[in-house]
Formats: structure tokens, sequence, C-alpha cells
């Protein structure tokens, strides 16, 4: 725009960006402006904030693998210590996931959160298969009957022989 003494200036409102001026003018855009940023309000700063990049906290995502991890592990019963150490690991990057994701452009709380639950879900059930496992192992009464059980099973099963009689049309 044209200043009283006749000079141009920079016109940061209408969305002229690099430092080129602007032509005195009565109405309209200049040649070459950026009419979008101009009709929506956004100019030079604001235009930057909206182009950023949102990401996903990397910490986050981790958090929830290994905290699925550790829950499957959990679950099959016999992987409980991995259960355990995947637990601990989804529980520190959640915490890191949730610390990371206060800072500006950066997302996943929310995985962040989801990581933390099911890696503590993990870490609980992964350490209770355990210690019933290690409380079972332990005891000696509850293994005889264990083991007396078993014979009971393998006495009263039928052998292989019988089971092919019992099939029709075989024997």
């Amino acid at each position: 725009m044209a200043d009283n003494d006749g000079s141009t200036r920079v016109d940061s409102t209408n969305g002229d960006q690099g430092g080129r001026t602007s032509a005195p003018r009565t109405s309209g855009t200049a040649a070459g402006a950026d009419v979008t940023s101009h009709m929506t309000g956004n100019t030079g700063r604001d235009q930057f904030l909206v182009d950023k990049k949102h990401n996903t906290s990397v910490a986050a995502v981790f958090a929830l693998a290994f905290g699925l991890s550790a829950l499957f592990c959990a679950l099959t019963a016999i992987l409980s210590p991995a259960a355990v150490v995947f637990g601990i690991i989804g529980i520190v990057l959640g915490v890191l996931g949730l610390k990371m994701a206060k800072r500006p452009w950066v997302h996943g709380r929310g995985v962040a959160i989801g990581g933390l639950v099911t890696a503590v879900l993990g870490l609980l059930l992964g350490a209770a298969v355990l210690a019933g496992a290690t409380i079972l192992v332990n005891n000696d009464q509850a293994l005889n009957r264990i083991q007396t059980q078993l014979d009971k099973l393998r006495d009263t099963a039928p052998s292989s022989g019988e089971i092919v009689n019992q099939i029709p049309g075989q024997g």
C-alpha cells in the first residue's frame, strides 16, 4: 500500500510474503497474492501454524505395541516371564509417550494411555500366573494331588486299539 509520503511498504495482511511490495490499489487483491489465506484470515504466521505437521509420539506407539505384547504373553501363560518384561517396558514407554504428547504438534495421548493400560494389565496377569505357578511348584501336596489325578486319567483312558474298535466300519 502507498503511505502518505508516496513510498510503498509490505502489506502483511493481504497475504503477500517474501518482501514483495504491493502497488497502490482501490479494491481486490494484488496479482500473485495468496487469495485463500486472505479469505480465511490466515496470514504468514498463522499459515505456518496450519501447515505444521501433527505427529504421533513414537514412544506412545511403542508403548501400545509392548502393552499388547505383554497382554498376549500373559494370556498364553507359558510366556508369562516375557509378559512381565514387556509390561515393564510398556509402562516406561507409556509414561514417556504421555510426556511427549504435551509438546506442541505431537499427538498420541490416547495411544499412550492405551499402551499404559495394556502394559499394566499384561504385567499384572503375567505376575499372577508366575506367582501361581511358583506356589504350585513349591507345594508338594498340590503336586501329589495333580500326579494322582493324572495317573487316574491315564488308567481310565482307552487304549488306541479300543478306540479303533469303536469306530464304525473298523475292526
